[in-house]
């Protein structure tokens, strides 16, 4: 990956799926804790994913610029919140570069598990804003662990996208 900030942000996020996941194996899926672990994980996943997709299209713009442009992006673009959904992460790229949305598009359409990957996302997404406004998302642990691995791809295929 291009981003190491990025980068290590997934990967912490993966560590954190890991160690919670070793925590819900040993106090099993019938104890009360496991709900709200999955909840967190949710979060975490889906946080991680808007964070790294600004991050590697801000980190792109700002580089060598002067402090009126990084700032003017910190404030409009980095600092907002995105829900990480497909149609919003094709919208900020085409936002600033058509070029990064199309290739974008190309590399998701090319991925033989396209369906697999925009049906992730829609259900992280779906999961958090059903649980920031109150609700009780129907996922398991394991269903926000598959989420979040292909995440990771739409991740990827951004980093290729911004260039």
């Amino acid at each position: 990956m291009n981003n190491q900030t990025a980068q290590i942000l997934a990967n912490e996020c993966d560590d954190d799926l890991a160690r919670i996941e070793k925590i819900i194996d040993v106090l099993t899926n019938t104890n009360p804790a496991v709900p709200f672990l999955t909840k967190y994980s949710i979060i975490k996943a889906c946080g991680t994913l808007e964070q790294c997709f600004k991050i590697i299209i801000s980190d792109f713009c700002t580089h060598n610029q002067n402090s009126q442009t990084k700032k003017f992006i910190d404030i409009t673009f980095r600092e907002s919140s995105i829900n990480p959904n497909i149609d919003n992460i094709h919208k900020s790229l085409s936002r600033f570069d058509s070029t990064w949305n199309n290739t974008f598009k190309n590399l998701l359409r090319a991925d033989p598990n396209i369906h697999r990957i925009k049906s992730s996302i829609s259900s992280l997404n779906n999961a958090r804003n059903q649980f920031a406004h109150g609700g009780n998302p129907g996922v398991t642990f394991n269903d926000v662990k598959d989420y979040f691995d292909d995440a990771k791809i739409i991740i990827d295929y951004i980093d290729q996208s911004v260039k």
